[in-house]
């Protein structure tokens, strides 16, 4: 264990996009579960259970391998692609609280990146027609890890690389069980956040857990960090960047 002289500050919070800026996994839900219903003849609640946190192209052979999709992955692509329009374009809304608590980070001195499963095209349309794109100094995506997506831990340890910060004085922000296994098995910190659409969701490797962005502004950041890390002994400590 290392002296708390030695213990690294968290100088990064790396958010994931769908259901934590965006509530894009709620819409991917209705507008996807019907679509797949259609093409393996079944899907339900359980059934969009295991797909919350994949890539797309993942989620191609997850059908394939468990359900008999025939259909080709270039299909499938474009498929998802002409759905991912509808969902990003017009369906989606901002996070509650999120405008703040990157305000709130970026006055500390926090380093912010956001690290996706999504293709890099869908995370752009959201940093376009919310214009948060210069809120963030690296944005990782599927097209970064050649498929390598959650819950690998490449997305991370880029994203981490990229802002030149060491993966655990890095602070992940996940809403799926998927993504709290990929920021944990890349050394960073993760906070599992609530949503009232994610309660199904097993984010029990997360450091803790939080219902919103409320909790999460710098000051009451800092605080939940340093009682969870005192409580469990972690080897880390918290400091303005």
């Amino acid at each position: 264990m290392a002296n708390k002289a030695t213990m690294n500050p968290i100088r990064a919070v790396i958010l994931d996009m769908d259901g934590v800026m965006v509530d894009s996994e709620h819409q991917w839900r209705l507008i996807e579960g019907p679509s797949l219903k259609r093409l393996v003849g079944r899907w339900g609640a359980r059934d969009h259970r295991k797909v919350v946190g994949l890539g797309v192209e993942d989620v191609h052979s997850l059908l394939v391998r468990e359900y008999g999709l025939r259909m080709k992955k270039a299909d499938f692509l474009a498929h998802s692609e002409a759905l991912a329009l509808e969902v990003y374009r017009r369906k989606v809304s901002l996070t509650p609280g999120l405008r703040e608590c990157l305000r709130s980070w970026r006055r500390a001195g926090l380093r912010l990146g956001l690290a996706s499963s999504s293709p890099r095209a869908w995370v752009d349309l959201v940093l376009r027609r919310f214009r948060l794109g210069r809120a963030f100094r690296a944005v990782t995506t599927a097209d970064d890890v050649s498929g390598r997506t959650k819950p690998a831990p490449d997305l991370y340890l880029l994203a981490a690389r990229r802002l030149g910060v060491p993966p655990g004085a890095c602070l992940a922000v996940e809403d799926s069980e998927l993504g709290v296994r990929a920021a944990k098995a890349a050394g960073l910190a993760c906070v599992g956040l609530r949503s009232g659409c994610n309660d199904e969701q097993d984010l029990s490797r997360a450091d803790w857990e939080e219902r919103g962005f409320s909790g999460l502004r710098y000051r009451g950041l800092i605080s939940r960090l340093k009682a969870t890390w005192a409580a469990t002994n972690l080897p880390h400590c918290v400091s303005k960047a």
